[in-house]
């Protein structure tokens, strides 16, 4: 599942448009579950909350990682230690402060 956010990083970056993606952890586990069971194909949905923690994780660690002075990367979650990552990871890539809410 990862691969393809770095699929889409990279046609962006090639083709030269602003990327826009909704990243969800686990929003839509049921709803998929059953769709995929209907159409006869295997559930994208990880088997173990900790695959889903560190698929979501390392996806926002990708788009933190290439957000560029004309690009921006928007982080909204309720939960709390995922902001607080978010916020070291911008840290840690070099995006002001300033930017952070």
């Amino acid at each position: 599942m990862g691969k393809s956010v770095s699929d889409e990083i990279a046609c962006s970056k090639a083709l030269g448009y602003n990327l826009g993606l909704k990243v969800v952890r686990g929003a839509y586990m049921v709803e998929e579950r059953a769709i995929a069971g209907v159409r006869g194909v295997e559930s994208p949905i990880w088997d173990r909350i900790e695959e889903t923690h560190e698929c979501y994780n390392t996806n926002i660690k990708r788009l933190v990682e290439n957000v560029s002075n004309h690009s921006y990367v928007i982080i909204a979650s309720h939960n709390e230690p995922t902001i607080i990552a978010a916020k070291q990871l911008l840290a840690e890539n070099g995006v002001s402060s300033d930017r952070v809410q």
